[in-house]
């Protein structure tokens, strides 16, 4: 009896050990605790440079056109040349460039027009070096026209139409036909010249027959070499003063300050192709080449680099502030300067 109460307690504790240790596998564990992140573990945002700090654009420079002046060249014809690229480069989007003669480093990469006036400044053979850029050749009789060069004015008969408004803006001026003209005998067509300034003289006023004495045959002309000074003109101009010669076309090859001033001194009024140096009260008008239309009208082509062409010039009449020309034989001399420029009139000689 004792054997078996001994072993119901040792059953007993058996149990209750066992009770013990369910109840304690039962507790809540431990909450497991995550290791800290190392320094090297941490990530590290650094910005970019673009972040940082914005890159400006490159902004490329924009296309340029270049305007040169050569030789033989009136200035005035320069001036209005630039006054209207002004404004046509800057309706194109283009810069201008001034320069004062050509080079070949001036054609840069942005480079897209050349205009050259005046002679000698070979833009043909700058124009064939550099097929990509537009050139436009304005008063150079060597200029010949190719693939990217246009040529404005510049022939010989333009110069010929020249020498004839000038014979007849004389006539047209003078009240007794009393006329004369000095043209430089180095022009290449001097002779040319000299007979073109005949017949339009002799347009106006027929066998130019004067009135008055003294009855000297009219127009009168002499052919003068470049290098003549003042005081070697002064013979000729006292000659022509008097046959009392009422006016005399200075041909502009031979213009100078000392020269205006001896004819001024002697009251004869002037005509001349080319722009004098003081606007002094003899002086009737210049006849000049006016090449501002025919660029304004070839300008859309010569940007979008179009085959060049020639395009002939006007005749304008400049430097009339004087007063010395009405304005009844100033609409006769447009008039007669656009019948000679349509071909409706001759400016050579008939046989």
């Amino acid at each position: 009896m004792i054997k078996t109460k001994n072993t119901y307690r040792r059953i007993f504790w058996i149990i209750g050990l066992l009770i013990l240790v369910g109840l304690a596998g039962c507790a809540p564990g431990t909450p497991e605790v995550e290791p800290p992140i190392s320094e090297t573990e941490i990530e590290t945002v650094v910005p970019t440079a673009t972040e940082a700090q914005e890159t400006p654009p490159v902004v490329d420079s924009p296309p340029k056109a270049i305007l040169v002046r050569g030789a033989e060249v009136d200035p005035f014809v320069v001036d209005e040349i630039q006054i209207l690229l002004e404004t046509l480069t800057s309706d194109s989007g283009l810069s201008l460039d001034v320069l004062p003669g050509v080079s070949p480093e001036m054609v840069t990469p942005d480079v897209q027009v050349v205009i050259g006036v005046g002679a000698n400044l070979d833009l043909n053979g700058f124009a064939a070096s550099a097929p990509g850029v537009s050139f436009v050749a304005i008063g150079d009789p060597t200029a010949t026209v190719t693939d990217n060069l246009s040529v404005i004015g510049g022939l010989a008969d333009e110069v010929r139409q020249q020498a004839f408004m000038a014979g007849y803006l004389s006539a047209l001026m003078a009240s007794d036909s009393k006329v004369a003209g000095i043209i430089s005998s180095d022009h290449p067509a001097s002779d040319l010249l000299a007979e073109s300034f005949v017949v339009g003289a002799r347009f106006f006023c027929g066998i130019c027959q004067p009135l008055f004495p003294p009855y000297n045959p009219f127009p009168q002309w002499e052919l003068m070499a470049v290098e003549t000074t003042a005081d070697g003109f002064r013979p000729l101009i006292n000659t022509y003063n008097d046959m009392d010669v009422e006016v005399l076309y200075v041909h502009g090859d031979l213009a100078s300050p000392d020269l205006f001033v001896i004819i001024q001194d002697l009251g004869i009024k002037v005509v001349s192709d080319r722009t004098p140096d003081v606007l002094r009260d003899n002086w009737v008008a210049t006849i000049t080449i006016d090449p501002a239309p025919a660029l304004a009208t070839l300008w859309p082509d010569v940007v979008a680099g179009m085959p060049g062409m020639h395009v002939p010039a006007a005749i304008r009449l400049t430097n009339r502030d004087t007063g010395l020309l009405s304005d009844g034989r100033y609409r006769l001399f447009e008039e007669m300067a656009a019948d000679l420029q349509a071909g409706l009139v001759s400016f050579e000689r008939v046989p």
